[in-house]
């Protein structure tokens, strides 16, 4: 999708065939009227909501919305949309305040910038039109101010508080593996290896598992299995590795897959990220109750729907951001 949530491993929708797995804030957080208050009217709230549900339905079709997330709570993508929809809400609540905490502002290039996302989702959508009901250019700024603001504060945080990945924590290696139970099995197998006989043949006929070629992430191992593989170079044999009550024994096929590695870093850099951010939210929301104008998110929920004439908010974003307007 192109849209770009604030905490992405919140909100993010996953689907796997006809399931979906999705993840949320708890929704034990009080709503009390403070002030920490979004102050968002409907249709400054609408800006979000209907943008990320054009982008969905024109990924997935209209069918998704009825599609079941659990069916024995009779909770449909529908559901499950509006309750990440108000996290997202919360969300910009905390970031607006954490930002103000730390005195993060907008420079005026940055301003400019949001300003001028604004006014093309403005006269694209709203000017000619009664979608957005008394939605003034004010307050159409302000919500592109906020998106800006709160996405810089997450970069900022982010980059003086979570750790980089090393090379050598997100490492992939790629083996053929023979798993046997029997020892004296695994050193006359060993012994034959030695002698250039072929992994995947010896293998095919003996292992006890066929599961042969395997990617594994050497840092995630035990610290004998770590021990034994990562010192292997193209096409060496480790010595015989317990391991789960199997005799293990690996050959190594590539000693540093750097595709793998790329991508087992950024899954990881992603996780320190999330749960940084998960931290710093949930820590501020539990002293701090939220207001969201509950009364204001009631009518997103129930609102027509509505065809966007021109791009949408997080549209014009990914647009910004990847350098296209």
């Amino acid at each position: 999708m192109k849209r770009k949530f604030l905490f992405g491993f919140i909100m993010a929708i996953c689907l796997y065939g006809c399931g979906i797995k999705t993840n949320s804030i708890s929704e034990n957080i009080k709503i009390n009227l403070t002030e920490n208050s979004l102050g968002y009217n409907y249709s400054q709230m609408l800006i979000p909501a209907v943008s990320e549900i054009q982008i969905v339905t024109g990924t997935y079709t209209d069918a998704i919305w009825d599609s079941y997330v659990d069916r024995e709570r009779n909770l449909t993508y529908r559901d499950n949309f509006y309750n990440d929809l108000k996290n997202y809400y919360k969300e910009l609540v905390v970031l607006k305040k954490v930002a103000g905490n730390y005195k993060i502002t907008l420079s005026e290039q940055e301003k400019n910038k949001a300003l001028k996302l604004s006014k093309i989702f403005y006269d694209e959508n709203v000017a000619n039109t009664q979608d957005f009901p008394e939605l003034s250019r004010e307050d159409c700024d302000t919500v592109f101010l906020d998106y800006f603001l709160v996405n810089k504060t997450k970069k900022n945080l982010i980059e003086k508080n979570v750790k980089e990945v090393s090379e050598s924590e997100a490492r992939i290696m790629d083996f053929y593996v023979i798993e046997v139970s029997d020892y004296e099995l695994a050193t006359t197998l060993l012994e034959r290896l030695n002698n250039g006989e072929n992994c995947v043949k010896l293998a095919n006929q003996f292992s006890e598992s066929d599961d042969i070629s395997r990617s594994i992430a050497i840092n995630n191992e035990s610290d004998d299995v770590k021990n034994a593989l990562s010192v292997l170079v193209d096409g060496g044999i480790s010595p015989i590795v317990t391991d789960k009550g199997k005799y293990m024994l690996y050959k190594c096929v590539k000693g540093y897959n750097e595709d793998a590695t790329r991508r087992n870093k950024k899954r990881i850099k992603e996780e320190r990220e999330s749960a940084y951010l998960l931290n710093l939210y949930n820590n501020y929301a539990k002293e701090n109750p939220i207001d969201i104008n509950e009364s204001e998110f009631e009518k997103v929920c129930k609102s027509p729907d509505i065809v966007l004439s021109g791009r949408d908010f997080f549209t014009l974003w990914s647009e910004e951001e990847n350098g296209g307007l």
